[in-house]
């Protein structure tokens, strides 16, 4: 079992809770340790991994998050927008055209589940982190240029040996043309570490490396107590910050969440740079990967009650004095927690509970992204377009692939934030109808225009070749989650080189355990009759 696998779900059991965004203390300044160049080595996983467990720390976790699916798939939850089924590449929907030019396998399985696929492109390379690896390739080739563990990465930092590094996040600074790689600890005590690595050019051939104490025996740093839980972080970035934010399970009480933006500048040289910690959040914030300049990086939570909370953090100067307050909230329609999604054998796979998963995209005054939601018995995904200056939302759309599909574990991008520009959507689709090697669990491709859900086309980029159903003992439905792992996100990022191609990231099925997993990357070129603007930013 992937560590920490029950410790994330205290979140479903809020969903439902007022709106209203709680107090928020931090503002606290950590130096963080490191800078440390490591060069990566060309040397491949053996494949052979551990699987560990970790003992539950938020009592009724996995009960809380079954009932909330039950009660979806029971409910037939209403919506406002119908799901818009978008036809297939090669359909009857004019010149515009979806495909894939190049699909490369990536990391495969080292003995944790699930696989926690993120991956970003750049000019010459991509990175791809999993648990509990990271693998850099040659694009053009989809040749190795290395694969070692997290901690192989990191190995520069003391107390390493006995923890387990997990929940990694990668992106691609297009501004500074450098590789952002995240990951948090586990020991088998209370101390965590929040690791981070930026690479020393486009080509992720060497990376500096720091950490950040958040727990060490009495003493804490951005965690609300030493022995809550720092879980499920994500990364961000505008000009000048880097962005991680987390969820902060107590030994008791309700979760929250953080924000620790780390001065960008000094690490692209290696100095030591400070972090600032705003705390007693939100829980899920998602934070924004910002393409332009703004001073103002916006990061959301959405809520199933009707709106999607907000935070404006404010960057001018040195990092101490930023500033984060409470915006209004954006008002959406209500939604449900999604069902778990179901494969042709019948075995569920985890669609876990509406958050965000991945980060939002923010440019110029716009803002996108994407979640699961319930459409009536099947999971389906629902993107929205947000105003940045006002708590305005512009659109939403709810795709599915076929009327008996089930989507889920979605990530979003756009290269631009001009209406009208290409956006990309990869999720992961399943179809219980269909008893065709077809119907396993599949990584799907969506494009269109950035503004509405008109004239979208879809692309199956890459298919399962078996299904999960057990989680190495007992079968997927019989578990206490009710279902196997999956994801727990995916990801896609837009070519530098050319904003009307994406590259894709996501995880497949090669065995019947829930530990055969393995993840494919893959370019998608959509092809416009009319060109929007492809490159401005």
């Amino acid at each position: 079992m992937k560590p920490h696998k029950f410790q994330r779900l205290f979140g479903a059991m809020l969903l439902s809770a007022a709106v209203a965004a709680p107090a928020y203390a931090g503002k606290s300044v950590q130096v963080a340790q490191g800078g440390h160049l490591v060069r990566m080595v060309g040397v491949s996983p053996s494949g052979v991994g551990v699987k560990v467990a970790i003992r539950t720390q938020v009592p009724g976790g996995d009960a809380a998050l079954r009932a909330q699916k039950d009660l979806a798939s029971r409910s037939g939850a209403e919506e406002s927008n119908a799901p818009i089924q978008v036809p297939e590449k090669g359909a009857s929907n004019g010149p515009d055209v979806l495909y894939s030019a190049t699909q490369c396998d990536a990391n495969i399985a080292t003995g944790f589940a699930p696989s926690d696929i993120h991956g970003a492109v750049g000019p010459s390379r991509f990175v791809v982190v999993t648990n509990v690896d990271i693998g850099v390739y040659n694009r053009a080739a989809c040749t190795i240029v290395s694969r070692v563990g997290l901690k192989t990465l990191f190995a520069a930092f003391t107390g390493i040996s006995v923890q387990t590094l997990f929940d990694p996040r990668v992106l691609y600074d297009r501004a500074v043309g450098r590789f952002f790689v995240t990951a948090e600890s586990k020991e088998p005590g209370t101390d965590q570490y929040q690791y981070f690595a930026v690479s020393t050019d486009s080509t992720a051939s060497a990376w500096r490396v720091y950490r950040f104490v958040l727990s060490v025996g009495t003493s804490f740093f951005c965690k609300r107590a030493a022995d809550s839980f720092w879980d499920y972080p994500q990364a961000g970035k505008s000009f000048n910050r880097w962005f991680l934010t987390a969820n902060d399970f107590p030994v008791t009480g309700a979760v929250t969440g953080a924000i620790l933006a780390i001065d960008k500048a000094p690490t692209l040289t290696g100095a030591a740079t400070t972090g600032r910690c705003d705390n007693n959040l939100a829980f899920n914030l998602a934070p924004p990967i910002v393409l332009d300049s703004s001073t103002q990086s916006v990061f959301l939570a959405p809520r199933t009650t009707g709106s999607i909370l907000r935070y404006d953090y404010t960057a001018t100067g040195i990092i101490g004095s930023d500033s984060l307050v409470a915006g209004a909230s954006y008002a959406i329609a209500a939604w449900s927690v999604p069902p778990d999604a179901v494969q042709p054998n019948g075995q569920r796979l985890d669609s876990l509970d509406g958050r965000f998963q991945n980060a939002s995209l923010q440019s110029r005054d716009r803002i996108w992204n994407i979640h699961s939601i319930a459409s009536g018995i099947r999971p389906l995904i629902r993107w929205y377009r947000l105003q940045r200056s006002a708590s305005t939302l512009l659109s939403t759309v709810t795709f599915q692939s076929s009327a008996t599909s089930h989507l889920f574990n979605p990530s979003i991008v756009t290269n631009s934030g001009v209406d009208g520009s290409p956006a990309f959507i990869t999720a992961s689709r399943t179809d219980p109808t269909c008893t065709s090697t077809f119907c396993f669990a599949a990584m799907l491709t969506f494009s269109g225009p950035n503004l509405n859900g008109s004239d979208w086309t879809q692309n199956t980029a890459a298919t399962s070749t078996a299904q999960f159903a057990t989680d190495g003992s007992v079968a997927c439905n019989s578990t206490s989650r009710g279902s196997c792992r999956w994801g727990d996100y995916s990801a896609i990022t837009v070519d530098p080189l050319n904003g009307g191609r994406a590259w894709g990231f996501n995880q497949l099925i090669n065995g019947t355990n829930q530990f055969n997993w393995f993840t494919r990357a893959v370019e998608e070129i959509y092809n416009l009759q009319s060109a929007p603007d492809t490159s401005a930013r």
